[in-house]
């Protein structure tokens, strides 16, 4: 260990307890307690595995840091949060042609229409296009105006069966999103709606336009990011309605549509 860090083969360290990393010189690591301590051959290595940078030895990288950005390379079974709920991105589990498929076939066969929102007692009609789909016509309420379900087309059934598959539970309905290009987002918000099942999976699969997807908790304030590319699984389950937010933020970079599904479980009583 030693000779490698004379080397400099390893360059960086961090706190097992507090998932952060950060210069091997840093007053604060020096203090740490060596049964703490954990080493890091890259900056990759420590971001891949869930550490945050040192806002003491790594301000800048902090400050954007506060944005933590995980790269591409996909691991589900890490944990994208730090703490109070659990987020595994899968990566692409479909590949390119597949997802084409798919999204053209999103596009084509979706009921879609103009999302509602009652928002302080005024009606908004979003520029963003939903759809809701279910094992039965179940009504769903969010933003103050309610949907009820269409019967699963043959696509939906398919994408459902591939999410439960890997995701290792079991969905009963489907809210789609139809995002034509960059200005269109999400604002902050939770899925924790009565009618879902409290603590329970949410699948996530996107295809077309490659967004970044945020979260950030509700109390601490402090935020992560992945990039969800097309043909990919996102899962969010545990607290992680209950302790975080999560939001599609706009872009003037992307001038592609891009397609959402969210699969969840909807109280049936």
């Amino acid at each position: 260990m030693k000779s490698s860090i004379r080397k400099k083969e390893i360059i960086l360290a961090g706190n097992l307890n507090l998932n952060i990393y950060g210069l091997l010189s840093c007053k604060s690591g020096k203090r740490m307690k060596k049964e703490n301590r954990i080493f890091f051959l890259s900056e990759k290595i420590a971001i891949e595995n869930g550490y945050r940078p040192c806002g003491r030895c790594m301000k800048e990288k902090y400050k954007t840091g506060k944005m933590h950005l995980f790269p591409n390379s996909a691991d589900p079974n890490i944990n994208l949060l730090p703490n109070d709920g659990t987020v595994n991105y899968y990566g692409t589990i479909l590949d390119s042609s597949k997802a084409k498929f798919y999204y053209d076939t999103l596009l084509k066969t979706i009921e879609w229409k103009n999302d509602e929102a009652i928002i302080f007692n005024k009606h908004i009609i979003t520029k963003r296009k939903a759809a809701w789909y279910g094992d039965s016509n179940y009504a769903y309420t969010y933003s103050n105006a309610t949907k009820y379900a269409l019967p699963w087309t043959a696509a939906l059934l398919e994408l459902k069966n591939k999410a439960e598959e890997l995701s290792q539970a079991t969905y009963n309905s489907c809210l789609l999103n139809l995002y034509h290009n960059g200005d269109e987002g999400m604002a902050w918000h939770s899925d924790d709606e009565k009618t879902l099942a409290k603590n329970g999976a949410i699948a996530s699969l996107s295809f077309g336009a490659e967004r970044k997807f945020s979260f950030k908790h509700k109390q601490t304030k402090e935020t992560v990011a992945v990039l969800l590319e097309s043909g990919s699984l996102l899962v969010m389950k545990g607290t992680t309605q209950t302790n975080w937010l999560h939001r599609l933020p706009p872009t003037k970079k992307i001038h592609q549509p891009r397609v959402n599904l969210t699969f969840r479980t909807i109280f049936t009583g």
